[in-house]
């Protein structure tokens, strides 16, 4: 049995105050912190490429731009396609182009620039850092508040400082219980949250990284009759 499959026949309330113990909340975490970096470098790949490869397109090096950013980005689509499935359990089907047997490279860039796989896992890349920024930023700040107030006890008994809240100053441990509290409701709203993000993600990825409808099915052959 798999740790999530062991997560799922745990109780609801269990489920509830414990979201860490979901794999797939730990892959979420690790889905967002990566959204930044690797948002960060598609936007700038593309960015480049294009608006360099473009106007150059009067000479041949335009051409040579283009081409390599296309490359690039189909590649860089087959790495966020793995990451949706392997972090968050996304469904993408496979219907990505791919070179077979003696095919020639420049029929399967065609296949490849004129099928909607491509064009949908761009919009994907491109959304990929401003919406991967803003998780980044809301799971940076929700675990700092969470796990400042969680560690308020230790820091206190440590003598590392004292907390001022609203009327008094908390310099003891004891006082500090009720932060700990919040910090700990805190953390588990924020793996909540982080599973939410991961959900969200997970059916944008199926919607942009796969190639559209399901495959077509070829019509069953009509039944042989026996000569008479």
């Amino acid at each position: 049995m798999t740790l999530e499959a062991a997560f799922v026949r745990l109780p609801p309330v269990v489920r509830a105050v414990a979201p860490f113990l979901d794999p797939r909340a730990w892959g979420a975490v690790a889905y967002v912190w990566l959204g930044f970096p690797l948002g960060l470098a598609w936007f700038i790949g593309l960015t480049v490429g294009f608006a360099a490869g473009v106007p150059l397109t009067l000479v041949w090096v335009g051409f040579l731009l283009l081409f390599a950013t296309v490359v690039a980005a189909w590649g860089a689509e087959g790495l966020e396609r793995r990451l949706a499935m392997s972090l968050l359990g996304a469904r993408v089907p496979e219907r990505r182009a791919r070179a077979e047997g003696r095919e020639s490279f420049r029929r399967w860039f065609s296949s490849v620039v004129g099928g909607p796989a491509f064009w949908k896992g761009l919009a994907f890349l491109l959304l990929r850092f401003p919406l991967g920024l803003a998780g980044w930023v809301v799971s940076v700040v929700a675990f700092a508040i969470s796990l400042a107030f969680l560690a308020t006890p230790v820091l206190v008994s440590l003598e590392v400082g004292e907390v001022r809240i609203p009327f008094r100053f908390v310099d003891t441990g004891i006082d500090a219980l009720p932060l700990a509290l919040a910090g700990l409701v805190g953390l588990i709203g924020t793996f909540h949250l982080h599973r939410a993000m991961g959900w969200a993600w997970a059916r944008m990825a199926e919607v942009l990284l796969g190639a559209g409808g399901p495959a077509r099915t070829a019509p069953a052959a009509a039944p042989s009759v026996p000569a008479s």
